[in-house]
Parts: C-alpha cells; sequence; structure tokens
C-alpha cells in the first residue's frame, strides 16, 4: 500500500535500490527557490524584476538535480566499497541533509571501516575539482573573446554558474562530512582509527557517539549565535545538530542490536505454530471468524493443503468492506516469497536484512520446504526491548 510518508523507490543502480524520502521533495523546492531568486540573478548579473524569470527556474531546475546526482554519487562511493569489502548494501536513500547508505551488517574490521567511510568524501572532492576546471575553462573561453554567437555565449554563461556552483557545493559536502562526527563520515574515519588502536569495536563506536554529539552541541552553539545576530541561516545549524545528535545515539544502538541479533536464530524468537486458513475463505468470513487472532499473520493453504501465502489484519483492512463478501483469501493475502525466506537455524540478523531490504512486516520461516513459522519486526522489537535495546 502506497504510503507519503515512507521512501519512494525510484529504480535500482548496480542491483542496489534509491528511495527517496518525502523530505527530499521540501529541500528541493527550497533549493530551486533559492537559487533561481538569489545566487542566479547575482551570478549573471540581472536587475532586480518582478517575478522570477523561466529561464532562471530551468537553470535552478537543472543545479539542484544536478547536486542530488552528486549526492547520489557520494553514497554509491560508500555502497560500492562495502560490496567490494564482502559487506551487504540494502539500499541508497535521500533525505533532507542529503542521502544515506544502508548497509546490512557492520564493517568486519577497522580498515573496512576506514574505506567505506573516506570513498564518499574523495568522490565529493573529485566532483568539485572537475566541476571548478569546467568553470576556469568556460572563464577562459568567455574572456579571450572566441564566442561571438549570443545564444552560445549565454550558454556558456548558464553552464559555468552551475559548475562554480556544483564546486562550492561538493566541497562543502565532503568537508561537512569529513567532521568528526560519527555517524558522519569523519566520524567513521575516527571510530576505524580508535578501533584499530582499542581493538574494541563497541567502545570505539560510543567514542564515535561521544564525537557525534560533540560535534552536534558545537554546531547548535554556532547556529544559536547565528540566530541572535538576525541570520537565519543558524536555524538550519541547530536543525542539523538536532539530526546530528539523534543519528548519533541511533547509530551506537543500531550497532548494538546487530550484534544481539547475531546471537540467536532465528527458531529462538519465530512465531509458531501458525493459524491456517483456507485461500477460499472470503474476507467478511475471515474478519467474522478469526478477528480475535489475525493481527498475527495466519498462512494461507489451498486445495491441497501447502501454503501459499501470508494474510493478517494489515491486508484485510486494505481492501474496502464493501468488497469483503466476494474478494478472497487468496486475492488480499502477500504470496510466500521464494528468495525471502530464512531458516529457523539462520541468525535473527538475516531475517532483519531481508524485512529492511523487501521492506515487508514479516518473512516465512521454512525448513525442509516446509513452513514452520513467521518471523517480523515484531518479534525482533519484542525481544531487543527484551535485552534493554
Amino acid at each position: 500500500m502506497f504510503s507519503f510518508f515512507r521512501p519512494w523507490q525510484i529504480g535500482k543502480l548496480f542491483g542496489i535500490p534509491v528511495r527517496i524520502d518525502p523530505s527530499w521533495i521540501l529541500i528541493f523546492l527550497l533549493l530551486v527557490y533559492q537559487l533561481a531568486t538569489l545566487v542566479l540573478p547575482v551570478e549573471l548579473g540581472r536587475r532586480f524584476q518582478r517575478g522570477v524569470a523561466l529561464d532562471l527556474i530551468v537553470v535552478a531546475v537543472l543545479a539542484s538535480l544536478l547536486l542530488f546526482a552528486s549526492v547520489l554519487a557520494h553514497e554509491f562511493a560508500h555502497a560500492l566499497m562495502a560490496r567490494v569489502r564482502g559487506v551487504s548494501v540494502l539500499g541508497i536513500t535521500l533525505f533532507i541533509f542529503g542521502g544515506v547508505a544502508q548497509i546490512g551488517d557492520e564493517p568486519d574490521g577497522p580498515a573496512t571501516e576506514f574505506l567505506i567511510a573516506i570513498v564518499g568524501p574523495l568522490i565529493s572532492f573529485v566532483i568539485a575539482i572537475m566541476a571548478a576546471v569546467v568553470w576556469i575553462w568556460l572563464q577562459a573561453f568567455q574572456g579571450m573573446g572566441l564566442v561571438n554567437n549570443i545564444a552560445v555565449f549565454q550558454l556558456a554563461r548558464y553552464i559555468a554558474v552551475v559548475a562554480f556552483y556544483l564546486a562550492q557545493a561538493n566541497l562543502l559536502l565532503a568537508v561537512f562530512n569529513l567532521l568528526p562526527g560519527f555517524p558522519l563520515d569523519g566520524g567513521r574515519v575516527l571510530r576505524s582509527i580508535v578501533w584499530a588502536i582499542l581493538q574494541d569495536q563497541r567502545r570505539a563506536t560510543y567514542i564515535g557517539m561521544l564525537s557525534g554529539r560533540g560535534v552536534a552541541a558545537l554546531l547548535t552553539l554556532g547556529g544559536l549565535y547565528l540566530v541572535l545576530r538576525g541570520e537565519y541561516s543558524g536555524g538550519w545549524l541547530i536543525l542539523m545538530a538536532w539530526f546530528l545528535w539523534r543519528a548519533a545515539g541511533e547509530a551506537y544502538h543500531s550497532m548494538l542490536a546487530r550484534d544481539l541479533l547475531k546471537q540467536i536464530t532465528v527458531g529462538q524468537i519465530m512465531r509458531a505454530p501458525l493459524q491456517r486458513v483456507s485461500e477460499s475463505l472470503s474476507l467478511r468470513d475471515l474478519a467474522e471468524s478469526f478477528a480475535s487472532w489475525l493481527r498475527p499473520p495466519a498462512l494461507a493453504i489451498d486445495i491441497n493443503g501447502s501454503a501459499v501465502g501470508l494474510i493478517g489484519i494489515d491486508q484485510v483492512t486494505m481492501i474496502e468492506r464493501t468488497k469483503w463478501e466476494t474478494m478472497r483469501v487468496r486475492q488480499a493475502m502477500l504470496p510466500l516469497p521464494v528468495a525471502l525466506t530464512v531458516s529457523p537455524n539462520d541468525a535473527a540478523l538475516r531475517a532483519l536484512s531481508l524485512l529492511t531490504e523487501s521492506e515487508r512486516q514479516d518473512v516465512p520461516v521454512v525448513q525442509e520446504g516446509q513452513v514452520v513459522g513467521v518471523i517480523g519486526r515484531r518479534e525482533l522489537a519484542q525481544y531487543l526491548q527484551s535485552r534493554g535495546e
């Protein structure tokens, strides 16, 4: 079911899902507005006029898209390096403050952590240098008076302005990400160094979290100083500081949670046995007869007694009540995915990776070709809560 508040998958690149968080729309619109009304008119020497010229809007949109393409390149550098080092990648999500590459497990050592972290800023530096070279070349080209065609000259000015903007933005992106505040890239570099010295990932991550919150505190002070001076850009610093403070804590607890889920098997926390219902049952009969236990999904069975899907309250409520009489379980159920199954002997962390990658609430547990249970976010959350995470 489509939800506005969940990230939207826009495709895959190198087999890695790319998603856009709804918050990305806000920053995209703000960037277009800022470029079209403040940056481009000044850079192009335009005089003040009512409204915004169409050419400025077009250039602002293209510049904003290129900036987010740069962010995507930054995150793909992390993702591809993770793959090279044997770390699974669940996807890339663009959101209000840039992007994040979601990996399926913690790096296997400080060297892997360092390489995955450092490659992103390096790509941003490379993009900044390339954009700067384009800007310098076009400035020299125009300065020598080699362009006589007005249209070509104007196009060159547009490209030069966009190149200069991309050079500045990517340089800022690289420098900001190198701040020693976990989970920023610089904080992960710091964690890899501490990890190599102490030979203790947990302590290194805790120190990284403290560094992240320290950087967040400094950003907050800087933001408050700017706000008191009447510069509203300080509000963005405070917002970024709040995000970094939370992200530092969440990254640390996420690592602890992953460690816990490595230590138990799916069979220890899966939900079993499962209630079974016929796939030919109407949703009306299902709701009336099995409403008391339907919230945990039941197993849908075909005429031969084989499991064919999962049906729960979430699937039933997605269908309009007026259709419950004629719609059957087989039409509303979630088919059992062949690739998205786990065995009772798998680590619970594998179940979490599958749930995250597929954006499902539950995955079936299969043993010797038979569905013996289900494990979902609910079971994982209950186990982590019982362990204080």
